[in-house]
């Protein structure tokens, strides 16, 4: 009698993650005439004046004054083509910068017997605002890990706050981020246990999930010009050793946001 042993053939997930990008300038005109600037090798004087004082920024906590004394035919003016902004701090006009960096392909797992995989993208973002920016993450679907035939859900921690460690039950799979860099929102920092607690900031911890609402990952009250800031994002997906993920190509589409305060 002939003996049979049934199996199951092990399954791929081949995982794609696309990413879209979208720049918010804080203003932005359709027309600027730029004049000419003083230079040297070193510096460049954007805008000057001959006035009788002033200060360059007066703050509290709650307010940031630039102020000068003494200028005349300051102000607005404009035509159907063109913009004038008369005067000193008229002229102040902060700018903000992002590259774009290539889609992440993460490697690929088996869809029966638990795997993980994980991977980062990184940006360099720029700004002379002396305020700062602020950077937010956020998925156009929900969940955003998807294929025709299934998904990952969105990773959702266990309270309010990042989990600090990565973990889905066994019978489940999910799909999260982390935010690692100098400029890491407070929430995604740690005291080597706990997140949004300390200002620690350890690679490869504090992990939430993607959301089509925007979530804020990294933010600076201060200038970054011209040296700017790099800022990372790792992803991960996993699938638990109790979960069955069928085969086929996945997608994540996100979109990053920048804007200046």
């Amino acid at each position: 009698m002939k003996t049979v042993i049934p199996f199951l053939k092990k399954k791929k997930v081949e995982i794609f993650l696309s990413i879209l990008f979208f720049i918010f300038l804080f203003a932005s005109f359709s027309n600027i005439l730029s004049a000419q600037v003083m230079q040297s090798g070193t510096y460049k004087m954007m805008s000057d004046s001959i006035n009788a004082g002033g200060e360059d920024v007066s703050s509290s906590s709650n307010y940031m004054l630039g102020d000068t004394l003494g200028e005349i035919g300051t102000g607005d003016s404009n035509s159907a083509n063109y913009f004038l902004h008369a005067g000193f701090w008229q002229m102040q006009q902060s700018y903000i910068a992002i590259s774009s960096p290539s889609d992440l392909y993460l490697t690929s797992i088996g869809g029966i017997d638990g795997e993980a995989s994980e991977g980062t993208i990184s940006w360099q973002v720029t700004t002379d605002n002396f305020a700062g920016y602020s950077m937010s993450i956020k998925s156009t679907t929900t969940p955003a890990l998807t294929s025709l035939e299934d998904s990952f859900a969105d990773y959702t921690p266990n309270g309010a706050d990042p989990d600090y460690t990565f973990s889905i039950a066994s019978t489940t799979s999910a799909f999260g981020f982390s935010p690692e860099g100098v400029d890491t929102s407070t929430r995604f920092l740690d005291n080597g246990l706990i997140c949004n607690t300390g200002s620690g900031e350890v690679s490869a911890k504090c992990w939430d999930g993607l959301s089509t609402s925007p979530k804020t990952i990294f933010q600076r009250t201060t200038s970054n010009h011209p040296g700017g800031s790099a800022t990372v994002v790792r992803f991960h997906a996993e699938s638990g050793s109790g979960h069955i993920q069928i085969s086929g190509d996945y997608a994540a589409p996100i979109i990053v946001t920048a804007i200046t305060l």
